[in-house]
């Protein structure tokens, strides 16, 4: 009986030393020695073995988010579902962490190996059941080709773990096959992550400040701090290590650094500029948003560098703030509590509902760039521009257009009533001593816009000569229509009583051109201009005019017994106020039924 227990102990001994205490599964001493095993069973038998490396994407945010408990719960609900989606004879391992192995051995063709990769990914999109929670997991799957001629134990690990990383920095949920080349790719991630972890202490970190400008003047008003990253190998692009950064956690030092340099920045620039001073706008990680001491830390940094957190905008993209808004929630309401403001970037590329928007506490939104590219030419574009631009005035947000690089572009954001834009139509990214200089450049005169790059408007009423039909308005909408989108001018004109009253929008000089023309047009007579001045934001969106024929219908009531004095547009005219108010209602009324043009 003594030998039976002294057995029984050393069975679960040598169990808890080759299995994995949470999910039950190989560990990866067994797994490197089955997989020697097979290695040497393919170079007798001649097939071919497929190693699946199998790595959770955001395991770390459940973990940190739901603690231990649910991080563990998670692991035994995903290896039950892996355990399903394989054959008998395969072996399914836990590597380390939320890591995964799965060796298939005797594959004829290799190529049919993507029909179980496709199988994980899809099982892994579905809830799983925590507890009293449900959760979603994706997975990034690498799968390496070997035998026992050709490689060892380590070659496969290796190559399945590097293609699998290539998954990763592609955003992650799907599979891929190790290709030689990517061997390069994975020693580069390495040194890059190795070099990441080290850049703050060797100075090698640095930043660009984009300035964020008024769209109509080009005035700044703002300015987006860019992370830049000069290592020892040269300097690296941030396209190329913030993923990685984002992904291995080292972005949370980093991050907490970059605010710190947006504070510095604040501080300085209201020194020097006092209320003309720029805002600062600076990105936040999803990794950042999910540490419980964000709050803390950021509201030290605050305090230390004396910067005003009102002044402060903080870039999430809408992608991380969707991921959790529970959670995101929370977490921003403590940040605005400290007077931090809030900007959804990358507006339109995730998958934001209307009610959980409404309940962050979002100042701005950032129209992503893809929507700008095109935008002069593709009709889709101007609908999502259009659409964002309405949702965010309806919210009382404002809007951001970012990347806008063409003078066709610019024109089509100003039309659509977009206020502000960033690009490199404007400015490209700037090192400080740059960006100061700009700006002083901007401010020598008192800090005023150009007035020549500044939204104008007038209001002007003339006799028509002849009297305008119907089709004669048709005639002169259609003939207006490229000029108006090629000069930047909206507005609204009405007829009625062989009288016209239009209101333009634009820059002041293309206003006055088309005023010197339109009084020496013959169908205008005896043009009287009613206001002109500077505009803080156009009233009509979309290009062109509204247009208004507004003599009276047989389908009218009857006015007569109720009207004293039939007022004209030149009575009107008298006052000013009430041209503005009168022709202003109507635009509403070009956004519902399709903006007609004339000029």
């Amino acid at each position: 009986m003594t030998g039976m227990i002294v057995m029984n102990m050393e069975e679960t001994l040598m169990r808890h030393t080759s299995h994995d205490p949470v999910t039950g599964l190989p560990g990866l001493p067994l797994i490197r020695d089955r997989l020697a095993n097979a290695l040497q069973r393919s170079r007798r038998n001649g097939f071919s073995l497929v190693v699946l490396f199998v790595d959770l994407d955001g395991f770390h945010l459940v973990k940190d988010r739901d603690g231990h408990d649910i991080g563990d719960r998670l692991l035994k609900k995903v290896a039950e579902r892996l355990a399903e989606q394989i054959r008998p004879g395969d072996t399914l391992a836990r590597f380390a962490n939320e890591e995964f192995v799965i060796l298939c051995e005797q594959i004829e063709q290799p190529a049919t190996l993507s029909v179980l990769a496709d199988r994980i990914n899809e099982a892994l999109r579905q809830p799983l059941e925590c507890g009293e929670r449900q959760l979603v997991v994706t997975a990034s799957v690498g799968l390496a080709i070997g035998n026992g001629n050709t490689h060892c134990v380590d070659d496969l690990l290796s190559h399945a773990e590097t293609a699998m990383s290539a998954v990763k920095e592609d955003g992650g949920d799907g599979w891929r096959f190790f290709s030689p080349g990517q061997h390069d790719q994975d020693q580069q991630r390495l040194a890059i992550v190795n070099g990441l972890r080290t850049a703050i202490e060797r100075n090698e970190l640095s930043i660009r400040f984009q300035p964020i400008v008024v769209a109509e003047s080009g005035r700044i008003v703002g300015a987006e701090l860019l992370l830049r990253w000069n290592s020892s190998e040269g300097e690296i692009p941030p396209a190329v290590f913030i993923p990685i950064a984002e992904m291995t956690g080292v972005i949370v030092p980093i991050g907490a650094w970059v605010f710190r340099q947006a504070c510095l920045a604040e501080a300085d620039w209201r020194r020097r500029w006092g209320a003309e001073a720029p805002y600062v706008s600076v990105n936040v990680s999803p990794r950042q948003l999910i540490k419980e001491s964000l709050v803390e830390e950021f509201a030290a940094i605050l305090r230390e560098t004396g910067a005003d957190p009102a002044r402060l905008l903080l870039e999430i993209t809408e992608t991380a703030l969707m991921a959790d808004v529970e959670l995101n929630l929370r977490i921003l309401r403590r940040l605005t509590d400290l007077g931090l403001r809030v900007a959804v970037d990358d507006f339109g590329t995730g998958y934001s509902s209307l009610a959980q928007l409404t309940r962050l506490p979002v100042a701005v939104l950032k129209i992503d760039r893809a929507f700008v590219d095109g935008l002069d030419k593709r009709p889709e574009h101007r609908a999502v521009i259009r659409a964002v631009i309405g949702l965010g005035r309806a919210l009382g947000l404002k809007l951001v257009a970012e990347g806008v690089e063409t003078d066709a572009q610019c024109l089509e954001l100003r039309a659509h009533g977009c206020e502000f834009a960033q690009g490199y139509y404007f400015h490209r990214p700037l090192e400080e001593p740059a960006f100061v200089a700009t700006l002083e450049s901007g401010l020598r005169g008192g800090g005023l816009p150009d007035p020549a790059l500044s939204l104008y408007f007038l209001i002007y009423v003339s006799q028509a000569t002849p009297p305008m039909s119907g089709a004669t308005l048709d005639a002169l909408r259609e003939q207006s229509r490229t000029l108006n989108r090629s000069t930047g001018l909206t507005g609204c004109l009405l007829y009625q009583d062989g009288l016209f009253m239009q209101m333009l929008e634009g820059q002041r000089e293309v206003l006055s051109a088309l005023m010197d023309r339109i009084k020496t047009d013959p169908r205008h007579r005896d043009v009287r201009i009613v206001i002109e001045g500077l505009a803080r934001h156009r009233i009509f969106l979309d290009w062109g005019m509204v247009v208004r024929d507004l003599t009276p219908g047989p389908n009218e009531p009857d006015f007569t017994p109720w009207q004293h004095r039939r007022l004209s547009f030149r009575d009107l005219a008298e006052d000013a106020r009430t041209c503005y108010v009168y022709l202003t209602a109507y635009a509403g009324c070009g956004m519902s039924e399709g903006i007609s043009v004339l000029s």
